[in-house]
């Protein structure tokens, strides 16, 4: 009975632990996903001389590109789950589209 209880205590910190695990992951691709949002936002005001954007863009752009560095490390490890992955990629099809324009 006490094995019985171990390995039911086993798993529940096991799902604990993946729990926190994802929503870790969650934390940081929702900041990459507003991050690009700034950055996307100071890049076209930037574009049409606003002095105080052009000052914050880069700054924004190195916190995302530092962000997604992360992003794929945690892909390649295979810490984040499918619509994690989707949401990153669908943030980085915002980042092409606009400096495509």
């Amino acid at each position: 009975m006490i094995v019985k209880n171990d390995a039911v205590f086993e798993l529940q910190l096991l799902k604990i632990n993946k729990n926190s695990i994802e929503e870790k992951w969650d934390k940081k691709v929702n900041d990459y996903e507003n991050y690009v949002k700034e950055y996307i936002k100071h890049y076209k005001k930037s574009l049409k001389g606003n002095f105080n954007s052009l000052s914050k863009y880069p700054y924004m752009k190195i916190k995302w590109e530092a962000l997604g560095v992360k992003l794929d490390k945690a892909q390649k490890k295979e810490l984040l789950t499918s619509k994690q992955i989707k949401k990153v990629l669908k943030t980085q099809l915002k980042i092409v589209t606009i400096c495509c324009e």
